[in-house]
């Protein structure tokens, strides 16, 4: 896709979330239990006008437009560069080289990383087989499933159901009474859980230990994104299955593949959603499981150790494999939960503006309607003009506060950013950010 195609269609995409909008203000919007929004039948609206081109609008000046949004002290220590689409002229910047810890929006490297290394409709598998020596022992085998959910409806996109397995190998067991479940956990070499993650993270609801598969990434209420984790999560899909399939089965997690199945076939077998659903997820929701078992997926398309060396090895290279400048970027993990990752501005605005992964431009979470950005640009932030008009990526960690994505100004110019800020309070710095996004927006 060209470069001029690739900025319409995207241009395209957000004429179509305002036609959305405005559908949406003429039905009934209903909150379903599974934390979707279910819209019900509004009346038939004309058909709509375009009102963008691409380019639109004169390139912008953004530094007389954002002088005063900057200059908040709230922001702290700011790393910030703005870039036109269209021409990837950088329009303005500050100490856009400095290296910070850019926590969450360190996911749009992973992302950039998995739609140039992975086929967007890939998919994870899980599978069941039974054990020719002992047909009452199966085991769960998955090459890295985290969003399994137990009944169809968890919180992840489409995401395959244990419930679902269970049904398909009861056709296969027939009578066949179940006595034990055992887990394969081999693909997960390494650590499971990073040495510079806090383990009070996992019921603080940010990180688990990365099994092979797992329920709703390890939450122990898939319908909450910041539910406390599960500290055993590959033992709980163990659990689901033998409750699933209504077995008094014994449960145990196995680091070695089993010898005994050799090449035997699966009895059942379901499949997550293909990886751009899962990409979105992942970003709209600030998802670190879900971003940690992608950068496995990495890993192993480049043919390194499944591990989080392996994996953010892997991510780098790719993006300097596709001239995406890497120079200054330190990564410990795939998720930005690491306090010792450090990235520049210039860096992740270089991923955003970069055309052979502007897919990603589609899957951030929309200002003041989804994910991470549901609560923000709302009446009275000071940034509620921007609100359905930014679409970024928020990060968040003790005195690390981020905003990355892109904004289509008032005269319909397209421009992506990047802004860090360390050694800032997050009470104070997000609406700043969000200030910051709205003055690129007004700029003219």
């Amino acid at each position: 896709m060209s470069k001029q195609k690739s900025l319409k269609v995207w241009l395209w995409s957000i004429l179509a979330f305002v036609v959305v909008i405005a559908v949406v203000v003429g039905a009934a919007v209903v909150w379903s239990v599974n934390g979707r929004y279910e819209v019900q039948a509004a009346e038939q609206l004309a058909e709509p006008t375009p009102v963008m081109h691409a380019p639109g609008g004169e390139v912008p000046d953004v530094e007389a437009a954002i002088q005063r949004a900057a200059a908040d002290p709230a922001l702290g220590v700011l790393s910030a560069s703005v870039t036109d689409v269209e021409t990837g002229e950088v329009l303005w910047a500050k100490d856009e080289n400095r290296k910070l810890t850019p926590a969450s929006a360190t996911k749009l490297y992973t992302a950039a990383a998995a739609i140039l290394a992975l086929d967007e409709d890939s998919r994870w598998s899980t599978e069941l087989l039974q054990d020719p020596n002992d047909p009452g022992r199966l085991i769960l085998r998955s090459d890295g499933d985290i969003s399994l959910s137990r009944d169809g409806e968890g919180f992840f996109t489409d995401a395959a159901s244990v419930a679902k397995l269970a049904e398909k190998a009861k056709k296969k067991l027939g009578g066949q009474p179940v006595t034990s479940i055992v887990v394969d956990n081999s693909i997960r070499s390494g650590d499971l859980f990073n040495k510079t993650w806090d383990s009070a993270d996992i019921d603080g609801g940010n990180v688990a230990n990365l099994d092979a598969v797992m329920l709703d990434a390890g939450r122990l209420n898939p319908y909450k994104s910041d539910s406390a984790r599960s500290h055993n999560p590959g033992e709980d899909v163990g659990h689901a299955l033998a409750d699933a399939l209504g077995a008094d089965a014994e449960v145990t997690v196995a680091k070695e593949v089993t010898p005994s199945l050799g090449d035997q076939d699966p009895i059942a077998t379901v499949q997550s959603a293909p990886l751009n659903v899962r990409l979105r997820d992942m970003l709209v929701h600030s998802d670190n499981i879900m971003a940690e078992a992608i950068g496995r997926e990495i890993a192993e398309s480049q043919g390194k150790p499944q591990t989080f060396e392996g994996a953010t090895s892997a991510t780098l290279d790719v993006l300097k494999e596709h001239g995406i400048d890497t120079q200054d970027a330190t990564l410990f993990d795939n998720s930005g939960m690491s306090e010792k990752n450090r990235l520049t501005a210039h860096e992740l605005d270089g991923v955003l503006s970069n055309n052979e992964v502007r897919d990603i431009l589609d899957m951030l979470p929309v200002s003041s309607v989804e994910g991470t950005l549901e609560a923000r640009y709302g009446f009275g932030s000071g940034a509620e003009d921007s609100a359905g008009w930014v679409r970024a990526k928020t990060g968040t960690l003790s005195g690390v506060n981020a905003l990355a994505g892109t904004v289509m100004t008032s005269s319909g110019r397209a421009l992506t950013f990047a802004f860090l800020s360390n050694e800032s309070d997050s009470n104070s710095a997000r609406p700043a950010l969000d200030r910051l996004a709205n003055a690129v927006r007004s700029a003219k």
